[in-house]
């Protein structure tokens, strides 16, 4: 490995940017250029002895002007969430699940502990907590036992935590160029129509329709957020108070409340400025059908052939998925809009070793980060799970797929 990457692998990999760097392996390069080494308050003293004994440094104080980095973990209180999805793009090795409008959740045993998450939440529902006792013995923050186990354990966790936030960024690479491409492709896909059209003026005008209606879109769905973190900060507000309030907490829900009236009023007005939305035609309502039809007619003959029916009752059902397919065409047609452009991937089946393999390894893992949570786990239960593991991550490595 490089100096870099040697640095890199001693420190706690939270991503946290306390040290100054949005990184870890951006505070690797500084201190491989020169930076000090008591920048990292999540790593504290026991990251400044490694590096300083791998650079043949002295050992420094932490630099304590950077804030302090307790062993702590990210709790969202469910209730108060709105599903904004802040949090999750926040979090640098994806350690939050969730969905739009839905509620979030975080993983305990993926995250860092590196609070990036708390900032952004617009209605401020994410708690720190202080991990567990039976959680401090290998956290990848803090602590300063020197046990060979629980130095081994702590830096399988930092490489964990590593590959996790190289997969986010990896993942979000991907997403940017998938979406540059849609970009790209929409932007040609409107000049060959300017350059088709008889009509130029038409074309502008639908292109300023277009953008209107683009705008319009955002617009109600920020007065809807508005409305929803709103009532939320209210909500909250109301339980927080004492009951009667004081004048001071008065004041405020009176403002709170106007506050909410005010994006309710807003929102109230944006959707009646809004085109109504077109009702659906007897052609809509045929083609879900159809689709439907076609859906149930594809699963039926799957299930068929997996129980091994019948020729008989297989070239029934065959014949009732190719009547499908070609109402499903009539319905496409008789709707008068446009065919969808289909791009057919032939996917090769999956291996049944190597889905056992994997299945092996995910209980491989969750046995491991159990065990690392207990705190009557003895050095040679840790060891013997970390052999499975690092047996089982060799053999799916190993594995060429038939």
């Amino acid at each position: 490995m490089s100096l870099i990457q040697r640095i890199d692998a001693l420190l706690p990999q939270t991503q946290c940017g306390k040290c100054g760097h949005p990184g870890c392996k951006p505070y690797a390069q500084g201190i491989a250029n020169g930076e000090a080494i008591n920048k990292c308050p999540p790593g504290g003293r026991e990251t400044i002895a490694g590096l300083a004994q791998l650079l043949k440094l002295p050992v420094l104080e932490l630099d304590h002007s950077r804030g302090e980095a307790p062993a702590q973990i990210a709790h969202i209180r469910e209730a108060e969430c709105i599903g904004c999805t802040k949090c999750i793009q926040a979090c640098p090795v994806d350690a939050i699940v969730g969905a739009a409008k839905l509620m979030h959740t975080v993983l305990i045993d993926e995250c860092t502990g590196c609070d990036l998450c708390v900032a952004p939440c617009p209605v401020d529902c994410i708690d720190m907590l202080p991990l567990p006792a039976a959680s401090k013995v290998m956290p990848i923050v803090g602590g300063l036992a020197n046990s060979t186990e629980q130095l081994q354990a702590r830096a399988a966790k930092r490489d964990h935590a590593r590959r996790r936030f190289e997969q986010r960024n990896d993942r979000l690479q991907r997403e940017e160029a998938r979406r540059l491409a849609e970009r790209q492709a929409r932007a040609q896909r409107a000049t060959q129509t300017d350059n088709n059209s008889h009509n130029p003026v038409q074309a502008a005008i639908e292109r300023v329709r277009a953008q209107k209606a683009a705008a319009a879109d955002a617009a109600l769905k920020k007065a809807k957020i508005e409305v929803a973190m709103s009532r939320a900060q209210l909500n909250k507000s109301l339980k927080a108070f004492g009951h009667p309030p004081t004048f001071e907490q008065q004041t405020q829900l009176v403002s709170l409340q106007r506050q909410f009236e005010a994006a309710e009023a807003a929102l109230a007005q944006l959707e009646a400025e809004a085109p109504p939305a077109p009702p659906p035609t007897a052609g809509d309502a045929n083609l879900k059908r159809a689709k439907i039809q076609l859906a149930t007619r594809r699963a039926e003959l799957k299930k068929a052939q997996a129980t091994e029916a019948s020729s008989t009752e297989l070239e029934v059902l065959s014949t009732a998925l190719a009547a499908a397919e070609q109402a499903l065409h009539a319905a496409e047609a008789a709707s008068g809009k446009p065919a969808p452009v289909l791009t057919r991937i032939d996917k090769r089946p999956i291996d049944p070793h190597l889905r056992q393999l994997k299945t092996q390894l995910a209980y491989a893992r969750a046995d491991l980060n159990k065990l690392q949570r207990q705190a009557d786990t003895s050095a040679e239960q840790l060891a013997q799970a970390q052999a499975r593991l690092s047996e089982i991550e060799r053999q799916v490595n190993d594995h060429a797929p038939s």
